[in-house]
């Protein structure tokens, strides 16, 4: 079966050089760009969530419960509860 070319921006195959360098020195074997782009794309398949965030620039929207719980732990009765907090904080 022929390959399929695919193009790379010069960040990209840096990256991929890079990461064939590092696995040289941590395992004495040197791997082709192509297995590595492979092996990359094996672990990708199963670690699609991941892809996502990092194609949608790392962010990602809160499930109910994480919103919930960030509301949580963020929110206050009031400026008067704020004030008692701020003077316990200051005034001990």
């Amino acid at each position: 079966m022929p390959g399929t070319s695919v193009k790379l921006d010069s960040a990209a195959k840096r990256l991929l050089e890079e990461l064939q360098a590092r696995i040289l020195l941590e395992t004495g074997m040197r791997y082709r760009l192509q297995d590595i782009l492979a092996a990359a794309l094996r672990l990708a398949a199963r670690r699609r969530d991941e892809i996502v965030a990092e194609l949608q620039g790392g962010w990602k929207p809160l499930s109910p419960e994480e919103a919930e719980k960030l509301l949580e732990e963020y929110s206050f009765e009031g400026p008067r509860e704020a004030s008692k907090e701020i003077d316990k904080v200051l005034y001990g």
